[in-house]
């Protein structure tokens, strides 16, 4: 798609410079630039989201009844039809305002995740004030750690001899650990459910320039009801990780971000290590599937790419629990 055609004949913009955003998994993403002002462009992944037209019509009422003193909300820009889902040759597209000035972090201090984890706290209350009772889930099932369980065996049984022999470490080390993922399953049965972000990683924050405050939490495609432990395990997954490309000789886990995020949740420990295990297995589980049903879900860039996040991903839970049971055990 020519994507300044599409700018000018959907919205009447007259871009002058498209870059396009990597740090998104899911959907294409590009940055516009035009003489007056600055807009992000998505292309809504309909593999995943099976909806975009609902789902853009939940957001963009939340865009318009969300309050937070602290937190820029996002703002979605009609197009000249006054649509705010544009569809065109079967694929969809939607606009937004660009933060500015915002950027985001690859690398994060304590006190960047102090700051994180109070602006994820803000957005919790924000949406604490909304009435949810109709929500649809964006995606069915994307909390449901059966579901993802069941996956996972499905892609096992299905994969290819080749990619099931590239990750056969991997799905031991997976399988090694799945009480983790029980617990997790059967905490989450009763745990209460209320509006949450669902996916806070550390690419979602935009930070000021300047690195002292948050500005907005973006992503709100999945928003959904959910445990709250959510939410913070995985700002701890995303915001304790040196991320991929550590060596095998050092720690890939970050206990002085881990504890800073405990202090600020202020919540019971031992749910928020069940929670923290839980949440970053899943998350290997999902990379490990996908691979093993040849990359059907998530973008990568090489044959392998999938696969490798998932050790990443088995590497920081086993770190987590060496810490968890070792170092700070001792220390208290």
């Amino acid at each position: 798609m020519d994507l300044i055609a599409l700018l000018s004949a959907a919205w009447g913009l007259q871009p002058t410079k498209i870059l396009p955003v990597e740090q998104g998994l899911i959907n294409h993403t590009w940055l516009v630039h035009t003489s007056t002002a600055d807009y992000i462009l998505q292309q809504i992944n309909t593999h995943v989201f099976k909806d975009p037209q609902q789902l853009q019509q939940q957001l963009v009422a939340l865009s318009k009844k969300i309050d937070s003193d602290f937190l820029v909300p996002l703002r979605y820009i009609p197009s000249k039809s006054g649509l705010t889902c544009v569809g065109l040759d079967n694929q969809f597209y939607r606009l937004l305002a660009a933060i500015a000035p915002s950027r985001t972090l690859t690398r994060v201090t304590v006190e960047h995740t102090i700051l994180a984890a109070q602006a994820l706290k803000a957005f919790h209350d924000s949406l604490a004030q909304l009435n949810v009772h109709d929500w649809k889930e964006p995606i069915p099932h994307f909390l449901d750690v059966g579901i993802r369980m069941e996956h996972f065996l499905l892609a096992k049984e299905t994969a290819s001899l080749s990619r099931m022999q590239s990750a056969k470490a991997a799905v031991y080390l997976l399988e090694s650990n799945w009480i983790y993922l029980l617990d997790w399953q059967q905490f989450l049965a009763i745990e209460p459910k209320v509006l949450i972000h669902a996916d806070p990683k550390l690419s979602n924050f935009l930070f000021h320039p300047n690195g002292k405050k948050v500005r907005a939490l973006i992503d709100w495609d999945t928003i959904q009801l959910g445990s709250p432990f959510y939410d913070y395990a995985d700002m701890i997954r995303s915001y304790c990780s040196f991320g991929e490309e550590v060596s095998e000789e050092d720690s890939l886990f970050r206990a002085d971000v881990f504890e800073a995020l405990v202090a600020a949740f202020q919540v019971d420990e031992a749910k928020l290590f069940t929670s923290a295990c839980g949440v970053i297995l899943v998350q290997a589980l999902r990379f490990l599937s996908d691979y093993l049903q040849n990359d059907v879900y998530y973008k990568v860039q090489h044959e392998h790419h999938n696969l490798r996040r998932a050790e990443n991903q088995l590497r920081l839970a086993t770190e987590l629990k060496e810490y968890w049971f070792t170092t700070r055990k001792r220390g208290r």
